[in-house]
């Protein structure tokens, strides 16, 4: 028998002492074993688990961070997402500006251009005028000269002589100022 059952059976009685006699409980043993286990169990806690359980609070702190971060970019993914919106509306509003300055522009150009040519056709047009006052005038000298030819040649006839070069000057000039005051 056990020389510390008595002990442990002073203290808890009867049962106790058949329980322990019953399994073959040894106190030396059991102490050695629950010493071995708190020193096995320290070396695995200081040489072991504490690495472990390090390493666990570092990747922790680690995901933590990531998720942190994670959610910082999609605040700022949501920014920029929201700023890109923002300068397509700018670049919209400046296009659609730039496209209406554009039309004003051609259409500026294009009145510039018709009162140009509007211009130019009237120049044209003054001065085919001229054009024709000059040959209807030119025509209308040659006409004089040849009516005044014709008088003086019908006059001279019907007189039957030959006229002097002032009397030819005297009825030229009666006979463009009667044709001048008909016109």
């Amino acid at each position: 028998m056990n020389p510390f059952i008595p002990v442990i059976a002073a203290g808890l009685g009867d049962r106790l002492v058949l329980i322990v006699d019953k399994f073959g409980l040894d106190l030396w043993t059991v102490t050695a074993q629950a010493l071995n286990f708190c020193i096995v169990a320290a070396v695995l806690y200081y040489g072991f688990f504490r690495k472990v359980l390090q390493t666990m609070d570092e990747r922790k702190s680690k995901i933590e961070a990531g998720l942190a971060y994670a959610e910082e970019m999609k605040l700022k993914l949501a920014q920029a997402e929201e700023k890109q919106a923002e300068l397509i509306r700018e670049a919209r509003s400046q296009s659609q500006e730039i496209v209406t300055q554009a039309r004003n522009a051609a259409k500026a150009y294009q009145d510039e251009q018709a009162k140009e040519t509007a211009a130019k056709v009237e120049q044209m047009l003054a001065r085919g005028r001229e054009a024709m006052e000059l040959e209807r005038r030119k025509a209308f000298d040659e006409l004089k000269a040849e009516v005044s030819r014709l008088v003086v040649l019908t006059t001279s006839r019907v007189l039957s002589r030959e006229l002097g070069e002032t009397e030819k000057k005297s009825l030229n000039s009666r006979a463009a100022e009667e044709l001048a005051k008909t016109n």
